[in-house]
This record gives C-alpha cells, structure tokens and sequence, in this order.
C-alpha cells in the first residue's frame, strides 16, 4: 500500500497512530480537528517530535483506526471536533468521510481496519 510522508508535523503525535490527519498551510501534519475540513489521511507511525516525518495512508488504501464510538459496519467516518483525530459515524450533509468502516466497532478507543476515503456528503 502507498504511504505518503509529509514534510513533518506540528507538534508530538506519538498519541495520533492509526487516527486522522489533515495538512497545515505548510504542508505540515496535524490531527484532524472538526468535520468539516478535509482529511489528507490516517497516521500510521508515532512521529514524536516536530519535523520528524509523518507517515499517511491515503484514500484508496486499508489502514488501521482508532474509533472515537461505535460505527457500523460500512458505516461513513468523520472527524470528532474535539480535534483528537479520532472518528465517530456520520451522514451529515457537509462533512467530510475519511473512512469507511469495514466491520462494527463497539466503542471509543477501539482499532479496526477502515477504507480510507476523502469526500464531503451532500
């Protein structure tokens, strides 16, 4: 699968693996903080430090992710806007899916493989 690296990040993301990133005005990753600005990707690796490259898998890939609630199977997954990264279901005209769940996921905190997508509903 393709993984795209970005120039660095922000600040520590050693806590974002597996959740969404969006890209700064410096093409820089930081965690995806609302729903309805778009996502570039899922973090895969822990960059810890700012500058230390970001490793994202974009749409059209598998990856895994780190839920912020229960999502169905098939389910669309949009950014919490409490800016962790993390997704919760939606289908709420005007936000942005960056993932598509491949099987139930029960709650918060859990990990499973997603469809990473980019596109606004409605």
């Amino acid at each position: 699968t393709y993984q795209a690296k970005l120039s660095g990040e922000i600040a520590d993301l050693s806590a974002k693996q597996y959740t969404f990133i969006a890209a700064d005005a410096n093409g820089r990753g930081t965690s995806s903080s609302d729903a309805t600005s778009p996502i570039i990707g899922i973090l895969q690796n822990k960059p810890a430090a700012a500058d230390v490259p970001a490793r994202v898998r974009p749409a059209g890939n598998i990856s895994k992710f780190k839920f912020g609630g229960a999502v169905n199977e098939n389910g669309m997954i949009c950014s919490t806007a409490v800016g962790d990264g993390m997704g919760t279901a939606t289908t709420a005209i005007g936000t942005f899916v960056g993932a598509i769940a491949l099987a139930a996921v029960g709650g918060s905190l859990d990990i499973g493989d997603v469809l990473v997508t980019c596109f606004r509903v409605g």
